[in-house]
């Protein structure tokens, strides 16, 4: 099954204040790691876009490492 299709909605109404985290916190643990990993990926890719135009990329430096005599 498509996970689109496996989704459900999960919502919650709050009044008269700034709501407590512990639905959040309900909610991503269900989500399991990595879920969490790609949504964190996700917003790294978007706020990379938004500040520099471009998704991030890895760096691509080679380094070489000699021991000298002593």
């Amino acid at each position: 099954m498509d996970d689109d299709l496996k989704r459900k909605w999960k919502t919650r109404l709050v009044k008269g204040g700034f709501p407590d985290r512990d639905f959040d916190i309900a909610f991503w643990q269900e989500q399991g790691d990595e879920a969490i990993f790609r949504a964190a990926w996700e917003m790294i890719e978007l706020a990379e876009e938004v500040k520099h135009g471009s998704k991030p990329t890895f760096q691509r430096t080679v380094t070489t490492l000699k021991r000298g005599r002593s």
